[in-house]
């Protein structure tokens, strides 16, 4: 039987998957990646994080599923945007790799602003300025370390390090990258020179642009032997993380939008033609012809962590808390949390804000309130936050009649029910978790061949698993929550600003 591999190079870990052709997950490897914060705002790491572990547990995936060498037809390489490692003339890391949350490069924005405007530059990429676009960090490396920029030859992005690594050729990135990295116009879908100025680098400082599911080349021969894998598997640069999410999860037509629940939070749609909202994100979608409106959370599933670790770290805790024991806490409490209301922008705003300056915020506390109500609130804050980034999506696409809920808070089923109560809209809960690996192997399928179009490859490896309707009992209560959610950014806003 036929299977598919998948590498997905995100910035909370590097995992590889196996999947047979229905979409079975039949074998998976994962390491985490260490981020390490020499300065405030600061997120990087080590380059072997993306220059030799992508092959070491890609092999530890393959020696797990005990399939065959010739029955994986192909590996879809995906990965985070916007994430960089400096690589040198002789192919080597000259430098650490810099998350995309990775907030440095905020006088880069400022510079850009005052160079280029920052609505020109929505105009051209389809993302707005912030410290996110790799663009902000090349800049940052030019000015703040020159030693580092001028010993790079090329700014990779993770994809583009894992597929050079796979193939032993040359350097690639799929157009679903563009936009993100900050240099590529998407009305062209190709490099901008006046973008490629702002930094002071050329066409040659970055890798070839290619259309996502594209067979960028066999298995090198020296990958090949470190995995056990036959040398003519295809290599298929699958698509951004983003973009195969959506496929993984089940999206394919109008009516439905995804929703990942992860470190960070996404809400987005596959729309026919770009969306240009500078509230939003427009990116080329993996599907050919298509679109990615997405609108983007700096802080999601990490409000919840930090609410957790704080909670454990309590003198006389008992032991670090479980998100389940997180769950049980929050079930106790009413919706609408008794008046608490959570802001999570812990890490400056995202959609559909953008304010670097954007602090969390933690209203309506009484004397009466506990740990279980922050518990709730964070929950809720977070889907708030999702609501007020679906709310400007609504603004551009057909009416969205369903949810697919994946990530972390796929597999909450509180926090399922409280999304589809707080936007009044059903959510799904595919059988795969995996949805951005699922997503990538889908793009490595349909490229090897296995399926005949991308339709084929969603409906045969995407199912359901369970479904929340939304209570229409609790629709009330959370209007009222949500309505102080706005108030509560609404006044975050006028301190932040002035």
């Amino acid at each position: 039987m036929t299977h598919i591999a998948a590498i997905d190079a995100g910035a909370s870990e590097i995992k590889v998957s196996v999947f047979d052709a229905s979409g079975r997950e039949v074998a998976s490897a994962a390491r985490d990646c260490p981020s390490d914060s020499p300065s405030a705002g600061w997120a990087q790491c080590s380059p072997d994080v993306l220059m030799r572990w992508p092959l070491e547990v890609l092999k530890e995936a393959v020696v797990q599923s005990k399939v065959a060498a010739s029955d994986i037809a192909a590996i879809g390489v995906t990965g985070s945007r916007a994430t960089i490692l400096p690589v040198g003339r002789d192919g080597e890391a000259v430098g650490p790799v810099i998350f995309w949350y990775d907030r440095r490069g905020q006088h880069a924005v400022d510079q850009i602003t005052n160079q280029l405007g920052s609505d020109e530059f929505f105009r051209r990429t389809g993302v707005p300025l912030d410290p996110t676009p790799s663009i902000t960090k090349i800049v940052w490396l030019r000015d703040e370390q020159p030693q580092i920029y001028s010993a790079t030859s090329l700014f990779a992005l993770p994809q583009t390090v894992v597929l050079n690594t796979l193939t032993g050729s040359d350097w690639f990135c799929d157009d679903s990258y563009g936009s993100y990295y900050g240099f590529m116009d998407l009305k062209t879908r190709s490099w901008d020179n006046p973008l490629l100025g702002l930094a002071g680098i050329s066409e040659q400082n970055l890798p070839q642009l290619v259309a996502p599911g594209t067979v960028v080349g066999p298995l090198g021969q020296s990958a090949a032997a470190a995995t056990g894998l036959d040398p003519e598997t295809k290599v298929v640069a699958a698509g951004s993380d983003a973009s195969c999410c959506k496929l993984g999860a089940g999206v394919e037509g109008t009516g439905i939008a995804s929703v990942y629940i992860g470190t960070a939070g996404v809400v987005g749609v596959i729309a026919e033609r770009p969306v240009f909202d500078n509230r939003l994100t427009c990116c080329p979608s993996a599907l050919p012809g298509c679109w990615d409106a997405d609108g983007l959370l700096l802080t999601a599933g990490s409000a919840y962590r930090w609410l957790r670790e704080m909670l454990s770290s309590v003198p006389g805790a008992s032991g670090t808390l479980s998100f389940k024991d997180l769950d049980a806490m929050a079930a106790q409490v009413s919706p609408g949390s008794e008046g608490v209301v959570v802001v999570p922008h812990f890490a400056g705003a995202g959609t559909p804000l953008w304010n670097s300056d954007a602090s969390g915020n933690i209203v309506g506390l009484r004397l009466s309130h506990g740990a279980a109500h922050l518990a709730r609130a964070v929950l809720e804050g977070v889907v708030f936050a999702l609501r007020h980034a679906l709310d400007a999506l609504r603004e551009h696409v057909v009416p969205i009649n369903s949810l697919q809920l994946t990530g972390g808070g796929g597999g909450s089923e509180l926090w399922s029910q409280i999304l589809a109560d707080a936007t009044g809209i059903p959510v799904s809960i595919p059988s795969s978790q995996q949805s951005t690996s699922l997503g990538a192997a889908m793009m490595a399928g349909v490229a090897a061949g296995v399926y005949s179009d991308h339709s084929e490859a969603i409906n045969a490896m995407s199912t359901i698993e369970r479904s929340f309707e939304p209570d229409p009992s609790n629709r009330a209560v959370y209007e009222t929550a949500y309505g102080c959610y706005l108030h509560a950014v609404w006044q975050m806003e006028q301190v932040t600003h002035g």
